[in-house]
């Protein structure tokens, strides 16, 4: 592949991403992994548009678009990720009471996904945005990608993901943390998409070789996930009325996110 040949290379990769979220809102029985699926690829989108953010392309409102529509499916997802995680650590400890608190929070989960397709049913109106989305993307000038555009992405982002790194190991603080995730995220889905885009002599990254770091920042996003799972779960717990052996539970999720923590006080 010539750096002639990036331009297209991009352009198929996001319209294959940009089909695959729309299979994704073709509802399925399986709804949570549907959404799942459609997040996921939203953000393999906006993490390729983010590499490409010193070229040609005019892609802000396209993103703009994207996080809302990633954004408006945030509480499906998170009322699922908290049953799965009950869920696992109800296998983890199954002396401890959790089957009380998985009941509850399916029930949650069940109660949101009516909600969302209430006001949106079969993902219409989510449809019709990522249509909008399609045709942005479309008319953009991606024959005029060079291999420069995606070095200087790619030199941006580990700078971003270097300085949230840094900032959650200063303050430990929960938005810091989830932000120095979202950063590691993007970064791996970036390196991840580089064979797509063009070979490694187009695209030289300094540092351990793109496969190598790509499993790397995979590992790291999700300790840093299931990090974040932890918390949320506790927080419902910590506020859910009636539960048996609450102390006992909330020590268990503690003690978890103790074992798994990445940075030390």
């Amino acid at each position: 592949m010539t750096p002639s040949e990036i331009g297209p290379a991009a352009r198929a990769l996001a319209h294959g991403e940009c089909q695959a979220i729309a299979d994704a809102f073709e509802r399925t029985p399986e709804v949570h992994e549907a959404v799942h699926r459609a997040r996921k690829t939203i953000r393999r989108l906006r993490a390729l548009l983010a590499l490409l953010e010193s070229s040609a392309l005019v892609t802000a409102a396209a993103d703009a678009a994207l996080r809302r529509l990633g954004d408006g499916l945030s509480a499906l997802r998170d009322a699922h990720v908290v049953v799965e995680t009950c869920e696992r650590l109800a296998s983890a400890q199954p002396d401890q009471l959790w089957e009380a608190v998985c009941i509850r929070l399916t029930a949650r989960r069940e109660a949101v996904l009516a909600r969302v397709l209430a006001r949106d049913p079969a993902f219409a109106r989510r449809q019709a945005a990522l249509l909008r989305i399609v045709t942005d993307l479309q008319a953009q000038p991606w024959e005029s990608l060079r291999g420069g555009d995606i070095r200087k992405g790619l030199a941006r982002s580990e700078r971003r993901t270097k300085k949230a790194e840094k900032r959650a190991t200063r303050s430990h603080d929960a938005d810091d943390l989830h932000r120095w995730r979202r950063r590691v995220r993007r970064l791996r889905m970036q390196l991840e998409a580089l064979p797509q885009l063009a070979p490694s002599r187009s695209v030289p990254i300094k540092g351990p070789g793109q496969s190598k770091h790509a499993r790397a920042l995979h590992a790291l996003s999700d300790q840093l996930g299931w990090q974040q799972d932890l918390r949320m779960v506790r927080n419902l717990v910590r506020v859910m009325p009636g539960v048996p052996e609450r102390r006992a539970l909330i020590e268990q999720i503690d003690a978890d996110m103790r074992d798994r923590r990445l940075i030390q006080t």
